[in-house]
């Protein structure tokens, strides 16, 4: 409530009182005008009540007087217990098509629009290459409480990228990202948890209808719809980012088994994006029609990129089982020559004389 508000009521409970005062006012002679009296006291009430207005309003600093410096409301303090170390062993790997080698003509070969694995590290209309977002492959290892995912790229982020970079998981491989591992791009090698952000589809909408294959827009579903994690959370160690700073060229990512129910049998595939970044619109090929995503391939119609650039994905793979190649989303399967049936000579006996005795 304003001081105006406040200060009516003041005032007019002042006047009231101050009719009733009047004939009993004290210092008032036997004989004087008691209109002249209640007009003085009347005069006198409404100086005090005046007082009164003004004091419920801030009053103005001199000029030339210092002002104390707002204090900043500090943010707490988060207390990290444990963090991760180091990759253990290999676990498994995969590997993704570089377009390095094509950078200079402004072209990719390797996009495939209609499986979600998209090769496309470059700038929109212009095609201008980003090799900060071309990867080349990804190791998947664990160790202790860690799971450690690795980004190899044909160039380390530069400052003010934006870009994310990203592990998906499907937990229960059937094509459907379950969770989405997000770090903004490491600033040092130290391990931080800053900028990286997990997400979980909770409604198994991800991919839409055709799973890893487009939907015709508008999108059906919400993608990624549960942040679990960013920066922080129930367990501020659940998730963490830095730059190798060991192998060149390539982005670390460690979360805790537990935030996935220590599952130990999936697929998983990474993502390098500086385009879209939005976790609700997985798959990106149910949001985008080909003609407005447009396409790194110079030999169709619908090249140049348009709305979808500046991203790179991979397929998948498997930890915890090799894929058959039946899996949806699964990298190819080298095919295991059969064993060819060699035929065996049959060894030619040898055969000694013996000459008869005597």
């Amino acid at each position: 409530m304003s001081a105006n508000r406040w200060g009516r009521p003041i005032l007019a409970a002042a006047l009231a009182g101050a009719a009733m005062i009047a004939c009993a006012l004290p210092g008032v002679a036997p004989g004087q005008d008691l209109n002249a009296a209640a007009s003085q006291t009347l005069s006198a009430l409404a100086t005090i009540s005046a007082g009164t207005l003004q004091a419920g309003v801030p009053s103005q600093v001199p000029s030339g007087t210092p002002v104390p410096p707002i204090e900043p409301t500090s943010s707490p303090t988060v207390v990290h217990i444990v963090r991760p170390d180091r990759p253990g062993g290999v676990s498994a790997f995969l590997t993704d098509r570089s377009s390095l080698a094509l950078a200079n003509e402004h072209r990719s070969i390797a996009d495939n629009f209609n499986a979600n694995q998209l090769e496309r590290p470059f700038t929109t209309q212009v095609m201008d290459y980003q090799g900060f977002l071309d990867l080349k492959g990804s190791e998947w290892s664990a160790s202790g409480i860690w799971y450690y995912v690795t980004l190899q790229l044909e160039e380390l982020p530069p400052a003010g990228s934006g870009a994310m970079y990203a592990v998906e998981l499907d937990l229960d491989v059937d094509g459907r990202g379950d969770y989405l591992v997000i770090a903004a791009a490491p600033p040092t090698s130290d391990w931080t948890t800053d900028g990286v952000r997990v997400l979980q589809d909770t409604n198994h909408d991800v991919g839409g209808p055709l799973v890893l294959r487009p939907d015709a827009p508008p999108q059906q579903g919400d993608g990624y719809d549960h942040l679990v994690f960013d920066s922080s959370g129930p367990d501020p160690d659940a998730a963490w980012a830095r730059i190798s700073p060991t192998e060149t060229n390539q982005v670390d990512i460690a979360f805790k088994a537990s935030l996935i129910g220590g599952d130990n049998h999936l697929t998983w595939g990474v993502w390098a994006d500086a385009g879209p970044k939005e976790p609700a619109w997985f798959d990106y090929h149910d949001h985008f029609t080909l003609s407005e995503a447009g396409s790194p391939l110079s030999n169709v119609s619908d090249y140049p990129l348009k709305a979808l650039a500046s991203v790179d994905s991979t397929c998948r793979w498997g930890y915890g089982f090799h894929p058959l190649g039946t899996e949806p989303g699964v990298c190819p399967v080298p095919v295991t020559p059969t064993p060819t049936a060699t035929r065996t000579k049959t060894p030619t006996p040898t055969w000694t004389l013996i000459p008869p005795p005597g």
